[in-house]
C-alpha cells in the first residue's frame, strides 16, 4: 500500500475527532490517537502529573508511538484513517517548548495522503476530560500551531464542515471514497 491510502484526521483538542471516528464505523480501518494512549498509560502507572511533566519525554513517547502506528498501518489494505499522525508531533513539540526537530525529521519519512482532514476548534462542543485539560482559548492557539506544522510538512488541510456527528462522519466517508477510489 502506498501513502495515498493513509489518511489523517487532525484538529485541536475537543474538536470532535473521537466522536467522528466512532461514527465513521467499522467499515474503515482506524488508528487511535497516540497522545491519549500515552497519557492513559502514564496514569495507569501512577504518573498523574500535569504541570511538571517531562514534556520532552512525553513528546518522545508520542513520536515513537506515532511512528510505530504508521509503520504498522502501511502494510494494511484499503484506506486507513489515523486519529492524528506524525506531523501532529511537530505541533505538540512546538506547543510544549520541546525541540521539534526529531518530529520534523520523522514527518519527512512517515508520509500520508497529502490531503489531511481537519476539525477546527468549535467552542459549542468543547469539553475537558482526564487527557484534555487545556482551555478553549489554548485550543485556538494549538490549532494555529497545528496548521503551521502540517503546512510546513507539505500537507493540505481539508476542513470538515461543522454539523452533526453523523454529517461530519458522512463527509469523512465521502472524502475517503473520492481520495482512495474505493468505498471504505
Amino acid at each position: 500500500m502506498g501513502t495515498n491510502d493513509l489518511f489523517i484526521l487532525t484538529g485541536a483538542p475537543g474538536a470532535g475527532k473521537t466522536a467522528v471516528l466512532d461514527a465513521v464505523g467499522d467499515g474503515v480501518r482506524r488508528v487511535g490517537e497516540p497522545a491519549r494512549e500515552v497519557l492513559a498509560e502514564l496514569r495507569a502507572v501512577g504518573d498523574t502529573r500535569t504541570h511538571d511533566r517531562d514534556w520532552a519525554e512525553f513528546v518522545g513517547l508520542l513520536l515513537e508511538r506515532s511512528i510505530r502506528k504508521h509503520q504498522k498501518a502501511a502494510g494494511w489494505a484499503g484506506p486507513v484513517l489515523f486519529d492524528r499522525g506524525v506531523p501532529d508531533c511537530v505541533a505538540y513539540a512546538t506547543v510544549l517548548d520541546v525541540d521539534p526537530e526529531p518530529s520534523v525529521r520523522a514527518a519527512r519519512t512517515c508520509r500520508y495522503n497529502t490531503d489531511v482532514l481537519v476539525l477546527e476548534p468549535w467552542e459549542e462542543i468543547y469539553s475537558t476530560d482526564d487527557e484534555r485539560t487545556m482551555s478553549f482559548a489554548d485550543t485556538l492557539a494549538f490549532h494555529e500551531v497545528l496548521v503551521d506544522a502540517f503546512d510546513r510538512s507539505g500537507y493540505t488541510l481539508m476542513a470538515i464542515p461543522k454539523g452533526s456527528v453523523q454529517d461530519r462522519a458522512a463527509f469523512v466517508l465521502d472524502f475517503l471514497e473520492r481520495r482512495s477510489g474505493r468505498h471504505p
